[in-house]
């Protein structure tokens, strides 16, 4: 009965490393071969001026830069340990954002890329806390905030729950 339970432990520790899991990668890790972009539209009232200057501080609290081109929009960490305390420890886990504004420059996109490092190579990926992160400073600071509904009126509805009504 030991060698079985031996077998088991021994057989999930196993898939655990294959999965990745002994990288020492935090939950928030997505491994992913191409990147995807978030899009954040930025308020009519700020300025390009303004609004980069807010893409620029944002960034800069989180990331140390690695290229800037304000006349095309762009800028670029370097890859550093991820700035949550938890992460920082781990020097084989690394996180970069890439942020560009639209040419017309009425939306930001970004996107968060991350790598593990396996001991032979680098595993690309997102970490998905990183990039919920950086939306709502982007959102926070660029977007005309949602007006509430005035009292007595429904709130439109989502997707979700217009499917579940027709459930019904």
């Amino acid at each position: 009965m030991k060698n079985i339970y031996t077998f088991g432990f021994l057989s999930i520790t196993s898939l655990a490393l294959l999965n990745g899991c002994g990288t020492s990668a935090p939950e928030s890790f997505m491994r992913m071969t191409k990147q995807y972009w978030e899009v954040v539209d930025v308020k009519q009232s700020i300025k390009y001026d303004d609004a980069w200057q807010r893409v620029i501080y944002i960034v800069t609290k989180k990331f140390e830069l690695e290229m800037i081109s304000k006349e095309d929009g762009y800028v670029r960490s370097a890859f550093g340990p991820s700035y949550f305390s938890e992460d920082m420890i781990n020097d084989k886990y690394q996180v970069r954002i890439v942020a560009k504004f639209t040419p017309d420059r009425k939306k930001v996109e970004y996107k968060i890329e991350s790598r593990i490092w396996t001991g032979k190579i680098w595993e690309n990926g997102s970490d998905v806390r990183v990039a919920a992160n950086m939306r709502k400073d982007f959102v926070n600071s660029l977007v005309e905030p949602v007006k509430k509904s005035p009292a007595g009126t429904a709130a439109p509805t989502d997707s979700l729950q217009q499917q579940q009504q027709i459930q019904q």
